[in-house]
C-alpha cells in the first residue's frame, strides 16, 4: 500500500503532500495519524522554517473519507470518538504548528479539507479551485472545520456555509476571507514558493511569538491586562539574540543570519 503522505524538506521549507489521489486526499484514521506525526516532526525539526501543505492529483482534500466513516456505526462509541478526534487532531496540529504554514490549494477543498486549509496561516489557491462545507447535504457535521471557519469568516457566515452546504468558487472564497490569494493554476507553485521564501526573511522567534499571542489576545478585551501582556513580550523580545542581530543587520545594511 502506498504511503498516504509524502514529506520533503529543502532550503528551510517542508512540504507535506497528501497522497490519496483516488480518494481526493480524504482523511481516514491512518492518514490523519500519519499527518499529525509529520506536522509534529516538522515542528521540532530545526531544518524546517516554513511548512507547505498540498494534495496530490486533482484535489487538495475532500475532508473525511466516507468509506472509513461508514464503518463507524458498527464500532463502539469509544472507537468512533477516537476516529473523530484523529480528524480534529490533524486540523489542530496544523493550527498549533509554531512556524509559518501555507496551504497550496487546487481542485476541491471540501469539509475537513477546508479545515486543513484554514488551519494554515496562509492559503493560496488556483483560480479553478472549488470549495464546499457540504456535510449538511450528506447528513453530517463538518465539525473539524468549524473552529477555524469561525475564525476566518465570523459566526454568521460560518452558520450560513455550514447549513447551506453548497459549493462555491475561488473568487467567493477570497471575498469571504477563506483564502489570501487566487492565482492562475499554472502559477500556483511559483506563488507558493515565493511566499515561502518571503517568510524565511522573518525572525523565527518573532513568528513563533506571533502564533502564540494572536489567538490569546483575540479572546481578551483591549484593556490594561492585554497591554501588560504585550508589553512584557515586547520588552523581552528586544533583548533576544535575534533582535540584536536583526537591528545590527539593519544598521549594517545586510541581511540577518536567519535570512541568508
Amino acid at each position: 500500500m502506498a504511503a498516504p503522505l509524502r514529506t520533503a524538506v529543502a532550503d528551510g521549507i517542508a512540504t507535506l503532500t497528501l497522497c490519496r489521489p483516488a480518494a481526493m486526499n480524504a482523511l481516514d484514521g491512518d492518514t490523519a495519524h500519519v499527518f499529525i506525526d509529520a506536522v509534529e516532526a516538522c515542528a521540532v525539526d530545526e531544518r524546517v522554517r516554513v511548512l507547505v501543505v498540498a494534495g496530490e492529483g486533482r484535489s487538495f482534500s475532500a475532508g473525511g473519507d466516507f468509506n472509513w466513516v461508514l464503518t463507524w456505526p458498527g464500532l463502539d462509541a469509544i472507537t468512533r470518538r477516537v476516529g473523530a478526534d484523529l480528524m480534529m487532531g490533524a486540523v489542530q496540529a496544523l493550527y498549533d504548528f509554531p512556524k509559518p504554514s501555507i496551504a497550496r490549494v487546487h481542485g476541491a477543498a471540501v469539509g475537513g479539507g477546508i479545515g486543513l486549509m484554514l488551519a494554515c496561516d496562509f492559503a493560496v489557491c488556483a483560480d479553478t479551485a472549488r470549495f464546499g462545507l457540504t456535510s449538511a447535504r450528506n447528513g453530517l457535521l463538518a465539525g473539524i472545520a468549524i473552529p477555524v471557519l469561525i475564525e476566518a469568516v465570523g459566526p454568521r457566515v460560518a452558520r450560513q456555509l455550514l447549513m447551506h452546504g453548497g459549493v462555491f468558487d475561488a473568487g467567493t472564497a477570497l471575498r469571504l476571507g477563506m483564502v489570501d490569494q487566487v492565482v492562475a493554476a499554472a502559477d500556483l507553485d511559483t506563488v507558493v514558493a515565493t511566499l515561502a521564501r518571503e517568510l524565511l526573511l522573518g525572525a523565527p522567534s518573532v513568528q513563533r511569538l506571533v502564533k502564540q499571542l494572536v489567538p490569546r489576545l483575540d479572546g481578551m478585551t483591549h484593556d490594561a491586562e492585554a497591554a501588560d501582556l504585550i508589553g512584557e513580550h515586547v520588552a523581552a523580545q528586544c533583548t533576544s539574540d535575534e533582535a540584536i542581530e536583526g537591528m545590527r543587520a539593519f544598521l549594517d545594511k545586510r541581511k540577518p543570519r536567519w535570512a541568508t
